[in-house]
């Protein structure tokens, strides 16, 4: 156990949260995955454990959403980046992937990228 915490004491969960919108497919996330572990400077941070990349079902319930559930977490592990500077590095690997895709296959997977709430949601 960490000093100055007690049984029971949560730690934030710090990270990102990109989320495809309603036109994209399975496919497109699991794309997005390999892209974003490939992409620097996300690729060092994965390769030195301070970032796991998770696919996760979505967790909002989003009414009549006509896409997959699913999303991407990025947990940051440690402390070695800074939410704001993930997000911008996701932000910027997630815009290369989507104008490729746009480019290659048409229409617009509409991503949305945002901070995990403390509790990782």
């Amino acid at each position: 156990m960490m000093s100055g915490m007690t049984e029971g004491d949560e730690v934030a969960v710090l990270g990102v949260r990109v989320r495809l919108g309603a036109g994209a497919t399975v496919d497109d996330v699991r794309a997005l995955k390999t892209w974003l572990e490939r992409e620097e400077p996300l690729e060092e941070l994965l390769s030195g454990r301070h970032l796991r990349i998770e696919e996760r079902t979505g967790t909002d319930g989003t009414r009549g959403r006509l896409g997959p559930d699913l999303e991407l977490v990025l947990r940051i592990i440690g402390d070695v980046v800074t939410v704001a500077a993930l997000t911008e590095y996701t932000a910027r690997a997630v815009k290369t992937w989507t104008n490729n895709r746009r480019r290659l296959q048409g229409g617009d997977p509409d991503p949305q990228i945002r901070p995990l709430d403390p509790d990782g949601e």
